[in-house]
């Protein structure tokens, strides 16, 4: 699944206070004077809200909006320099140290959330350099064809990684109130090691601020999402009946999923971007060609993007697909994919004549061998 989050190692954030409302001032160094600095708000779908612009004026800065009411994340940008320091909305005055060569590793002071912070992230940057150290060392071992030594460098990750995930587990059992819990659930997230079920729980003992928060709302909606996609999965398993759909084929007809049904079909979820659905076409193709006047099938679900109608002709024509093709040109938000349980691609299910799934995920030798079984070598 593509991320929904941001990637929060190496940001600044700071609790709600209730003292009155103010802005922003730092120093800037390294930054020329006449360097326009930009303060955004975070809003629902990681869209960016414009807050303020500051300009900096013998190696100072200010931002005199007042921060808003709520919980949530302000980002600090500046012109023409890569990078980003992220802020957590906070009513206490807020004093920035920034660094042009290091945005992301700029100080920020004011609240004792900083400190919280400054403590996750500095633990993560070593982690990670330590973690990035060893897989050099062992992809070396491995070009020296040392197994003794990939072993012992492999076990040191493996530790690493279980430590990651030991210590953004406290985080969130010690800190549910705090921005830096949101911080270690979406590391938790993104490194997929959590079942939906303790993402759930994990979400449920938060602070509702934290909860109610932009980022908050994106993981709601990320679990809501998974438990979805289960749930699908779970329908559109073997002996069940595939999910009835119908989509625009390339001429821009309706057709159904219904209209397709032979003897044996072969649902295929796949687009024109996707490199394995790409090497995986030419099996496909000589299955089909062997098969089909025997009652064999094919419907390709294409989740190409929106406006790249040519690029998928392109790749049926390309790849021989002569078969029958559908799409919504809605990449991963295609509702045909999502009523299948899809995650990733390609995907497949193989269906008999009555729409009842016989089998899924068949690639390969597997997929031919599975037809010969079905429909006879000769």
């Amino acid at each position: 699944m593509r991320r929904i989050l941001l990637v929060f190692t190496s940001l600044l954030i700071f609790s709600c206070g209730k003292e009155d409302s103010y802005g922003i001032k730092g120093t800037a160094t390294g930054f020329e004077d006449g360097t326009s600095l930009y303060l955004q708000e975070l809003g629902e779908n990681n869209k960016r809200i414009a807050i303020d612009t500051a300009v900096v004026n013998a190696g100072s800065f200010t931002f005199t909006k007042p921060t808003a009411d709520g919980t949530g994340i302000q980002i600090l940008s500046a012109q023409g320099i890569n990078g980003q320091l992220l802020i957590v909305k906070d009513k206490a005055p807020l004093t920035v140290t920034l660094y042009k060569d290091s945005i992301n590793a700029s100080l920020v002071m004011g609240s004792k959330e900083n400190e919280l912070f400054n403590t996750y992230t500095n633990t993560s940057r070593q982690k990670n350099q330590k973690k990035a150290d060893l897989l050099q060392k062992m992809r070396q071992a491995q070009a020296q064809t040392d197994g003794v030594m990939v072993t012992e460098f492999s076990n040191q990750i493996k530790v690493l990684d279980e430590k990651f995930v030991t210590d953004k587990k406290q985080v969130l059992d010690t800190n549910p109130n705090s921005m830096v819990a949101i911080m270690a659930l979406s590391d938790l997230i993104n490194a997929k090691v959590l079942k939906v079920e303790e993402t759930e729980a994990y979400y449920n003992g938060l602070g509702s601020s934290i909860q109610e928060s932009p980022i908050g709302g994106s993981i709601k909606r990320y679990i809501a999402q998974q438990k979805s996609q289960r749930a699908a999965a779970q329908l559109a398993s073997i002996g069940n009946k595939a999910p009835l759909f119908s989509a625009q084929t390339p001429e821009g007809k309706e057709l159904s999923l219904t209209e397709t049904l032979g003897k044996y079909t072969i649902i295929d979820f796949w687009a024109s971007w996707c490199r394995p659905c790409r090497m995986e076409n030419p099996n496909v193709v000589r299955v089909y060609n062997k098969y089909h006047d025997k009652g064999l099938n094919i419907i390709s679900v294409s989740l190409d993007r929106p406006g790249q109608k040519e690029r998928w002709i392109k790749a049926i024509e390309k790849d021989q697909m002569d078969w029958y093709h559908v799409s919504n040109l809605k990449f991963w938000q295609d509702p045909i994919p999502r009523s299948y349980g899809v995650r990733a691609i390609p995907a497949t299910f193989l269906l008999d004549e009555t729409g009842t799934i016989i089998a899924k995920d068949l690639r390969g030798p597997a997929l031919e061998a599975k037809m010969a079984e079905l429909l006879g070598e000769s």
